[in-house]
């Protein structure tokens, strides 16, 4: 909250996108749900900042809704192409694993080592130079995206299943109209030459250099010139309404995605017997690595919660028993391996799934073809909510 409270986002716009710009490093907390969109949205519409900066910051927060609209959409189907590649290259001629002078950081491009370093060291990694690093593996060493996906899933402070997922396949080319690249002078510009300058292959060996066209040409000699239709994606309009039939002795359950004392389930109910269980299966199966487990327990401390290990669906019924509890609350979440277990749960005992805080409502139904159209009505909506309160709209037309 300290760190939401002081942001700066002036000058968010103009430099958010080089590797030593104005960046937030929120990530970690919204993915855990230690913050909500909707509270970092709210800080973000209260900023004192110029209306660029404060416009892609919240484009940078709706990537998340979208992806987690996508996610309850597809579910585990999201770990799998959506859509052809359009490369040129068939799915099989992509290796399955990982070179290991990348993961030694022993290739010789000053870039790519440093970025696979800083990203298992650290946890962190750049938004710009996870597109750079992603497009190297996708498109020059032909690494199949989902080897790569893992890689960074295994690594990141933020593994998110929904973004990562959608990053990789976008700049691969399967959940897109055609696959990312960069060149030498783009990546010069962003990070200031701190790599070029001191990388062996500066003057010899760079497959980064020469303009984009031409890269593309070397890289896709195959490549169709009409990128094809993309599947239909349409989810259904947001319906919030008050939940009715409430159990009269309910208990609270936690789980990494609602990482915040004051979840939509935990305020529901606050004086209710809450619990948050430790299931080491259900982590492996949602793909949460170490670093996020040690940061949802941290987040425990500041939670109201007894603490369990074991099955998630085995505790909570013991847990309910214990209680005389009538049924379960529950915040709501996009990721499957939770949704199973949910599932699985209503099956013993009733389950009432509260809805997450909304980052936007969308009354029309979401086109998630592509996250062009569903911020074409998520923009829409901000500005409609914003003129019904008398204020400035948040976008211009």
């Amino acid at each position: 909250m300290r760190r939401l409270e002081s942001l700066d986002f002036s000058g968010y716009a103009d430099r958010g996108e080089y590797l030593d710009g104005n960046v937030t490093q929120l990530s970690a907390y919204i993915r855990f749900g230690i913050l909500s969109l909707a509270e970092v949205r709210d800080r973000a519409c209260a900023a004192e900042c110029d209306t660029a900066s404060r416009e892609r910051f919240l484009i940078a927060l709706a990537r998340y809704d979208y992806a987690r609209r996508v996610l309850a959409l597809l579910g585990d189907e999201i770990r799998t192409a959506i859509e052809p590649l359009k490369t040129g290259w068939g799915a099989d001629s992509y290796e399955r694993s990982l070179p290991q002078e990348v993961l030694d950081s022993t290739t010789g491009l000053a870039c790519i080592d440093a970025f696979s370093s800083e990203l298992r060291e650290t946890g962190y990694l750049h938004q710009r130079a996870r597109v750079w690093l992603a497009a190297y593996l996708v498109h020059w060493r032909r690494i199949a995206w989902e080897s790569g996906a893992k890689f960074f899933l295994e690594y990141a402070i933020d593994g998110d299943l929904a973004a990562n997922a959608i990053a990789w396949q976008s700049i691969a080319s399967s959940f897109s109209d055609a696959p990312t690249i960069f060149n030498r002078a783009e990546l010069e510009r962003h990070s200031g030459g701190r790599f070029c300058t001191s990388c062996p292959k500066q003057f010899d060996g760079c497959p980064f250099a020469g303009d984009i066209e031409r890269l593309a040409t070397a890289l896709f000699p195959a490549k169709a010139d009409e990128p094809g239709r993309a599947p239909e994606l349409h989810a259904a309009a947001d319906r919030y309404a008050p939940i009715a039939g409430l159990p009269a002795r309910p208990i609270v359950l936690h789980h990494y995605d609602a990482m915040r004392p004051a979840h939509p389930a935990a305020r529901l109910a606050p004086d209710a017997p809450s619990l948050f269980v430790n299931d080491a299966a259900l982590y492996d199966e949602a793909a949460v690595n170490q670093v996020g487990r040690t940061i949802v327990y941290a987040a425990l401390g500041s939670m109201r919660a007894e603490y369990r290990a074991g099955d998630f669906v085995d505790e909570a019924l013991a847990f309910a028993r214990r209680h005389q509890a009538d049924g379960v609350l529950v915040t709501a979440s996009a990721d499957p391996a939770l949704r199973r277990r949910f599932q699985r749960l209503g099956e013993q005992i009733a389950v009432t799934i509260v809805p997450e805080d909304p980052f936007v409502v969308l009354d029309d139904g979401v086109d998630l073809r592509r996250f062009s159209r569903y911020w074409a009505s998520a923009r829409r909506s901000f500005n409609a909510v914003s003129s019904a309160a008398k204020i400035v709209p948040l976008f211009s037309n």
